[in-house]
Formats: C-alpha cells, sequence, structure tokens
C-alpha cells in the first residue's frame, strides 16, 4: 500500500508518499490500493469520477473525520467554529503559527499533513481498532454514495424554495416589527439573549431556541426562522451545485461529529425539516424505504442503566409517559422527547415537574452518578468500542450524553455495514442519526425490506438484549 498525502491547489492534485521523503508528484493517476489522505475528501471523489475510477478504488482518509475520531475533543476544547486543516496543524504544533499555504510550500504542507497522519495514528491505539475495524467499512460505502449522488426532484426543491423566503420574511418581519429585533440572523445576539433569560446554552442557540419554544414566543419565532433558512440554503446548495437537474452530490463525513455521526454537509439533508424532505426521491422503477429505531437513545439508556422501570417504560412509549406526566398531554411526544435530552445533557434547568420524574428511576440516577464519576476521575467517557471524549480543566455535565450518543451511533454503524454486505440490493442513500434512506428496486422491495428491519434489531439487541426493540418503515422520507 503507498499512503499519500493529497491536495489540490493551483488547480492541480499534488501527493506526497508520506513513508518517503523524495517522492512528490502533481496530477497524480491514483491506483487501487493506495491510501489517500486528504481534508479535501469531496473533490477527490469528483476527481475520481472524472478519471472513471470506479472499479480502482482508493482508501480514502479525510483528515477532520480522522482528526475528530483519533484526539477525541470536542468543541469546546479546540474553541473553533469550523475545522480547518491549517489551524489544526498550528494546534497541535506540527506547523508554525506563521505558516502560509503557498504555491512554494505545497510539499511541505503535503508533509505535515502526512506527519498529523502519523501522529494521531500512534496516539490512541483502541481508536485505530475502531477506526481498521468499522470507520473504513463506513468511508467505503458513504464515499461510494458521494459518488453516485442522490435522486433529486429539483422542480419541487425550487418551489420549496419560494415558499421558504415567505416564511422567512414574515419570522423577520414579525420580529423587527413586534419585538424590535433587528438582528436575530447574529449568533452573538443569539447567545446573548438566551444568557439574559436565563437559558443554558445547550448544545447550540438552535437546540435551546427549540427546547425554549413552548414558552417563549421569541425563542418559537427564532427556531422557526433558522430552521427554515438552513433549509432554504440546502435547498438552493442543490440546485447550483455541480452534477445536473437529477441529483446532488452532498459531502459525507464517517466521523462527523465527537460521538462518530455521520454528517452530510451542501446540502445538509439530516436536517431538512420533514416538509421539506419530500424533495429526496427513487430512481426509476425503484422506491424508497426510510427505516429507523424507536426511542433509540432512550432505550440505550434505560438498558445501560439496567432500570426496571425505565426499561418496562420502553416497552410502552418513554416519551408519551414523560409527555402526559410533564405536560398532561401523551400527544406532545415530541416536546418530551427534547425533555429527554436536556436531562441527559446535564441540563439542570428542568421544570420541578421533569426533575420529579426523572428522579422516580433509582438505578437510572445511581448510573448517572457512575459515567459522572469516570467523568472525573479519568476525564474521559466512551464506549465498549473506542469513541472516547475528553475533558478539559471545567466540569462537565455532557458526559452522560456522549456515552449514549456515541453507543447509538456505534449500533446504527455496525447496522448500515452488515445491510451493504448482506443485501446488495438494498441502496444506501442518506444516513440520519437512528435511520436511513435506502431505495430498492421495485420488485425486490418486499423481499428485502424484512430482512433490513432483521438486520437493524438484532443490532439493537446485541447492546440492548432486555428490550423489545422496534424500528419503524416508510416508504417516504418525511
Amino acid at each position: 500500500m503507498i499512503r499519500l498525502a493529497v491536495l489540490y491547489i493551483e488547480n492541480q492534485w499534488h501527493s506526497w508518499n508520506i513513508d518517503t521523503t523524495d517522492d512528490y508528484c502533481h496530477d497524480h493517476e491514483f491506483r487501487n490500493g493506495d491510501l489517500l489522505i486528504t481534508f479535501q475528501s469531496s473533490e477527490l471523489i469528483r476527481h475520481l469520477k472524472k478519471l472513471n475510477q470506479f472499479r480502482n478504488w482508493p482508501e480514502i482518509v479525510d483528515l477532520e473525520s480522522f482528526d475528530k475520531q483519533m484526539t477525541q475533543e470536542g468543541k469546546d476544547l479546540r474553541q473553533l467554529k469550523k475545522w480547518s486543516m491549517l489551524e489544526t496543524l498550528k494546534y497541535h504544533n506540527i506547523a508554525e503559527s506563521d505558516f502560509k499555504l503557498s504555491k512554494s510550500t505545497i510539499m511541505q504542507f503535503l508533509g505535515d499533513m502526512g506527519a498529523l497522519y502519523q501522529l494521531m495514528l500512534d496516539q490512541k491505539p483502541e481508536e485505530e481498532v475502531r477506526f481498521n475495524n468499522l470507520e473504513t467499512k463506513i468511508n467505503k460505502l458513504i464515499y461510494r454514495r458521494q459518488l453516485c449522488g442522490i435522486p433529486i426532484n429539483m422542480t419541487l426543491a425550487e418551489n420549496l424554495c419560494s415558499d421558504l423566503e415567505q416564511q422567512i420574511y414574515y419570522v423577520k418581519n414579525t420580529l423587527q416589527l413586534k419585538y424590535h429585533i433587528f438582528n436575530p440572523d447574529n449568533e452573538q445576539w443569539q447567545r446573548e439573549y438566551l444568557k439574559a433569560k436565563g437559558y443554558r446554552l445547550i448544545k447550540s442557540p438552535l437546540f435551546t431556541f427549540k427546547s425554549r419554544r413552548n414558552d417563549d414566543a421569541i425563542c418559537n419565532f427564532m427556531y422557526d426562522m433558522i430552521r427554515n433558512q438552513k433549509d432554504l440554503d440546502s435547498l438552493l446548495f442543490m440546485q447550483s451545485h455541480w452534477g445536473g437537474k437529477s441529483k446532488a452530490y452532498p459531502k459525507y463525513l464517517g466521523f462527523g461529529t465527537i460521538t462518530s455521526r455521520i454528517i452530510l454537509r451542501e446540502p445538509s439533508f439530516q436536517n431538512l425539516r420533514k416538509s421539506n424532505r419530500k424533495v429526496v426521491v427513487a430512481d426509476a422503477l425503484h422506491k424508497l424505504l426510510y427505516i429507523d429505531y424507536s426511542q433509540f437513545e432512550a432505550g440505550i439508556l434505560a438498558s445501560l442503566s439496567d432500570d426496571p422501570k425505565l426499561i418496562d417504560l420502553y416497552n410502552k412509549d418513554i416519551y408519551e409517559d414523560l409527555a402526559k406526566i410533564v405536560y398532561g398531554d401523551p400527544s406532545k411526544r415530541s416536546d418530551a422527547k427534547v425533555i429527554f435530552y436536556r436531562y441527559m445533557y446535564g441540563d439542570t434547568t428542568l421544570s420541578p415537574q421533569a426533575q420529579q420524574y426523572f428522579r422516580k428511576f433509582d438505578k437510572l440516577q445511581d448510573f448517572k452518578e457512575k459515567v459522572d464519576k469516570q467523568m472525573l476521575e479519568e476525564s474521559r467517557v466512551g464506549t465498549t468500542n473506542g469513541n472516547f471524549r475528553t475533558r478539559g480543566e471545567e466540569q462537565v455535565t455532557w458526559a452522560l450524553s456522549h456515552l449514549i450518543q456515541a453507543t447509538a451511533s456505534l449500533i446504527y454503524k455496525k447496522a448500515l455495514i452488515r445491510v451493504s454486505e448482506e443485501l446488495d440490493r438494498a441502496k444506501f442513500l442518506i444516513p440520519m442519526h437512528d435511520g436511513t434512506v435506502y431505495q430498492i428496486f421495485y420488485l425486490w422491495y418486499d423481499t428485502v425490506k424484512p430482512q433490513i428491519e432483521r438486520i437493524y434489531l438484532e443490532e439493537f439487541r446485541k447492546v440492548c438484549p432486555k428490550l423489545e426493540c422496534r424500528v419503524n418503515t416508510k416508504e417516504i422520507f418525511e
């Protein structure tokens, strides 16, 4: 295997053999068996498509994903809004603080990329095992799909853009005229508003607005504005991106978050509101299958804590029970789900009813204390198969959330891999946090569907054997 650091700059591809010191070239024709180390995986995949390298497919390591996995550091430690190759090299003391990428420093930059890859490979042996046994298989799956694209109804996308523009205009107009808010798009203002209201920031301003939208009119407007703007950006990107008028080609990141979620960018299909997901269609003579886990993270928490009351509720419906107790209305299931996530994230500002609800699960409380204690003693928490997250000097509240979400990612990725290896008639399209969009030739649909369900359930039961595990399936992505 030849290991090459790969960079696209000055309208050319440049590569550097990281195992030698004199093997540099540009416009390299990559071969089957090469290991390509890059932070430009989307551009590289487009290049391979131009070369028609569908069979001679090299292995690709995306350095952004690799860095997130191997260093085990969340955004709180990096304090960067957006990942950057150059800033990462400087952060790891590989590149000098005043280094600038230019035509004359290409070879040095490629060498630094190789040095970063080797550094991360050497320092976390447990993550190297996970990468080789799990993440490389996921990468092959997602990069193949990135190469082929996702079928899109472009006419519908155009119509949805018009609707979203009107909705965004209405919200901004209301915020300006009624509430005298003139810069709602500014993230700094969003954070200051939440802080002034005494709302603890959970994950992001968007998630915090969502969690407060029922009792704060401004939060409700802000949530709608941000969600609609994100959908509009994604739909516009579908129409303007390369690839013609029938498909979109998002960037897939196999280890896109610290909990190892697969992330799609440009456009972000995963964050589309349900009403706008209908833009995703199947190829001719194919049907869509959307499968997702029922109460996925709630079930994992019930199983890992081995709390019999919570396990029994999962076998009915945890979110409906929580909605009934907190809101007096079991139909407010989606709002109860937000409360559940806030609890996992250590939010101490939950309502008295919500706090009282979780206190009744004795073994759950013991488990949460055990996880928090492990974080204090070991300064990290992870799954049975790597995916640790380390903490800085400050006390953290996300230990339980990371454990549950990382375990969910592990179960989900194993199900993805099994379907890809055992059912070649199921064509993977879009990964969600707890579900997947597949497309299947219509004559095979009724045969393949139960096989996919079986695999997803088996992988869930391996980790959560006491649960009556369930999945949901639909023929539409909504």
